[in-house]
């Protein structure tokens, strides 16, 4: 059909236009704000929680484009 087919023609744009750095910062900040790990600073929690943010982002984008 036509939507699939622009869909899968612009698979590669639609994934990195959702995962752009808004959203990781928004996510980040969030998450940030819910979670209080003593001992650790905002600034290490941050950290952490982008690396995390970004091995679970490698994961989706990547099922993202098998199953789109």
């Amino acid at each position: 059909s036509f939507i699939k087919n622009l869909i899968n023609e612009n698979k590669d744009a639609i994934i990195d236009k959702i995962f752009d750095e808004d959203l990781q910062e928004k996510l980040i900040t969030k998450l940030n704000e819910n979670i209080d790990i003593p001992f650790i600073s905002e600034k290490t929690e941050a950290k952490i929680l982008n690396a995390l943010y970004d091995s679970i982002e490698d994961v989706v984008k990547e099922v993202m484009k098998e199953k789109l």
